[in-house]
């Protein structure tokens, strides 16, 4: 077990250096844009963008962050929604004040946690007037493959919007569950055929969508502070009081997938948006 620890972490280490090698990275002129920031969920802008967030506040850039959905349905049978609602609510502000992006540049959009599409047109114009409102240079936004439902949803309602604004704008797609692909996480190393079968599969996969992220940002010097900000979101990553079967992102690959978001770089996929160009 030892063995095969040290084998997949040494392939992260490779696998991540290519990343690093291959991918832009954002120059300073482009860290002093104002940006807004789109989360599925409370938590998915600290873990996707916290560090170019906490880069782009110390340049003292204006920065938006937008929660579409409400966070409730994250453990649907220990928690009543509406307390889960009010709890999420809470932990995102407290997370982004710690990203140093004040109260009034948070927007709880608030529709349903894993219903978005069904509220499509409504966040679709939400989103509009906000991007017609703050008019940010950049826009960071989930990356839609191989995420979840609401992850895809939130990519389709962002873009849709931008079309709609018709503004010129740079579009920068983050992942977050699609770093769930071997060898970044926890994969058994095996040569038994299925095994290896599956691994081949997974990391075919993931060499596709890694492909598509070529920018990157620095984030060495501010990976504690956004380690902190992530702290906030103890719903997500503790137990609540200690309530057996209690997920948390922590369980999740035996703890390798969270580490994934700090190890000194964050990476995007880039799309420059032009009035009349299709996306």
């Amino acid at each position: 077990m030892y063995r095969r620890t040290l084998i997949r972490a040494a392939c992260r280490e490779a696998w991540r250096s290519a990343l690093s090698w291959s991918a832009t990275p954002l120059d300073d002129r482009e860290l002093r844009q104002p940006a807004m920031v789109f989360a599925p969920h409370p938590d998915d802008e600290t873990l996707g963008c916290g560090g170019t967030i906490l880069l782009k506040r110390r340049r003292g850039v204006p920065v938006r962050v937008v929660v579409l959905t409400d966070g409730s349905g994250s453990h649907p049978k220990l928690m009543p929604a509406e307390r889960m609602r009010e709890l999420r609510s809470r932990e995102v502000l407290e997370a982004t004040a710690l990203l140093d992006v004040d109260a009034s540049h948070v927007h709880l959009l608030g529709f349903p946690d894993r219903y978005l599409l069904d509220h499509r047109e409504r966040a679709v114009a939400r989103v509009a007037e906000l991007l017609e409102a703050h008019r940010p240079e950049q826009l960071f936004v989930p990356y839609a493959a191989g995420e979840n439902r609401d992850h895809g949803s939130s990519c389709l309602i962002v873009h849709e919007a931008v079309r709609r604004v018709g503004r010129p704008v740079t579009v920068f797609e983050y992942a977050v569950w699609s770093w769930r692909y071997w060898p970044l996480v926890g994969r058994e190393v095996s040569f038994n055929p299925r095994t290896w079968a599956r691994n081949a599969a997974s990391t075919a996969r993931g060499m596709l969508r890694s492909s598509a992220f070529r920018t990157r940002v620095d984030i060495q010097e501010v990976l504690e502070a956004k380690r902190t900000a992530l702290a906030r979101h103890a719903s997500q990553l503790e137990r609540h009081e200690g309530a057996p079967g209690w997920d948390t992102l922590r369980d999740v690959d035996d703890g390798e997938f969270l580490e994934c978001f700090f190890e000194g770089g964050e990476f995007y996929r880039r799309i420059d948006f032009a009035p009349g160009r299709a996306s």
